[in-house]
């Protein structure tokens, strides 16, 4: 019980932190506005014709494109990276916080507080964007005429221009919307965008630890988020469908699964396993640098 109450003030003295880090505040106001900019369309489109929503989108935020600068899914990736810039987070009372902690819970603490901000973001996500659809919204088990309108078109009038027409940029998963049902495909989002915070913000952690540079934390974690859209570009030819493999900002669209397109490379059982191997490595990783690290000081608390 000691342990466990030095691991949740370890994380706790982080989040203090953001009463006075306006950062994290512009990154959530900027998420707030993106979401409804983006999906406002989905809920005109709906008011305007009588149509439903679903109110799961989370399988259309995620969905992998081949654009990469721009894109929601990237927009949403690089607002997580940068809610955890200032890995490893050190501050003036971080000596004080070891000392007082031990080793072995300041770094579970730091890692608890990955743990917690990337839930809070990826629950901040969702509500957003079901509140934005709200007046149109449906919870039942059909995606309802708003996105199969934005997907396939609608009244004999081509889905390209209704996306232009109400301002829709995103990428509707065909595939995801014939195979499966809205909830199931929300579900698997969420819980695999979050392992992927999971990990792109312990990756953030273990490499600014050691390498004492922030920047090559954040520049690790883009990296992988903007090596998105280039697998999906490459597993489009045949003799490259595994490259999917490669990057788990990858598994969380649900597009790329096998049961929902049948020459897709991705299962479920992969995705669990392969999360649950990385992070335990990561977790490993921290724990073995975090033992043997010189704290070097910088910034306020």
């Amino acid at each position: 019980m000691a342990m466990c109450r030095k691991v949740y003030s370890v994380a706790y003295i982080n989040f203090q932190r953001w009463k006075s880090d306006i950062r994290v505040w512009l990154i959530f106001a900027f998420l707030g506005v993106f979401l409804i900019k983006e999906l406002e369309g989905f809920r005109e489109y709906g008011m305007d014709t009588g149509m439903q929503c679903t109110a799961f989108l989370l399988p259309i935020l995620f969905n992998s494109t081949m654009i990469s600068i721009g894109t929601m899914k990237m927009m949403l990736y690089l607002g997580c990276i940068l809610l955890l810039c200032d890995a490893p987070f050190i501050y003036k009372a971080t000596p004080y916080v070891i000392l007082r902690s031990h080793r072995e819970s300041w770094w579970m603490g730091e890692s608890l507080y990955i743990v917690l901000t990337t839930f809070l973001y990826t629950v901040l996500i969702t509500v957003v964007s079901t509140l934005v659809v709200l007046p149109v919204a449906t919870f039942g088990e059909s995606w309802g005429g708003v996105v199969s309108a934005f997907a396939y078109g609608s009244g004999g009038v081509e889905y390209i221009f209704l996306k232009e027409q109400y301002d829709i940029f995103v990428a509707i998963p065909k595939a995801t919307m014939g195979h499966l049902y809205p909830a199931g495909a929300q579900m698997y989002t969420f819980l695999t965008v979050w392992a992927s915070f999971i990990f792109l913000g312990l990756l953030q952690y273990l490499v600014s630890l050691i390498s004492k540079s922030m920047f090559l934390g954040f520049s690790c974690a883009g990296v992988l988020v903007f090596l998105d859209p280039i697998l999906k570009t490459l597993s489009e030819t045949n003799r490259l469908r595994w490259v999917t493999k490669l990057s788990p900002v990858c598994w969380v669209s649900t597009n790329a699964l096998q049961i929902a397109d049948d020459s897709k490379v991705l299962t479920i059982p992969f995705v669990i396993v392969a999360f649950v191997i990385l992070i335990a490595i990561l977790v490993l990783a921290i724990r073995m640098v975090s033992k043997r690290i010189m704290i070097e000081v910088r910034g306020e608390v």
